[in-house]
């Protein structure tokens, strides 16, 4: 889906099981960026540097030797895992999760591709 964030646009996808998944959600799949979490109903994991690289086209392990959950950046805290909830927007463009309410209020469509 295309949509239009603080007067650009941004790639997003809809957490959902049944959705159309843009190609950078089914590569981010392929190489462990998105998982979809056992026994927890429809959440999602979100591994933000495999996300980010699969949309530069390249994509590689990079799990191998990384156990922090977060990097400290500018003396604050970055996490580099996300949950998604089903109905939650991941707004690729932004490394962001946000809830349905939030997009409906923040964010306007203009494609739903």
């Amino acid at each position: 889906m295309k949509v239009i964030y603080r007067g650009r646009k941004v790639d997003v996808w809809q957490v959902s099981r049944d959705n159309v998944q843009p190609d950078w959600v089914k590569d981010a799949f392929e190489h462990n960026g998105l998982r979809w979490l056992h026994g927890s109903g429809n959440k999602v994991r979100i591994y933000w540097p495999a996300v980010t690289r699969a949309k530069r086209g390249i994509i590689r392990t990079i799990l191998n030797g990384i156990s922090a959950s977060f990097v400290g950046i500018a003396g604050g805290a970055s996490a580099m895992y996300d949950i998604g909830f089903e109905g939650d927007v991941i707004d690729f463009t932004n490394s962001k999760v946000v809830t349905a309410e939030k997009f409906a209020k923040k964010y306007r469509i203009v494609s739903e591709d």
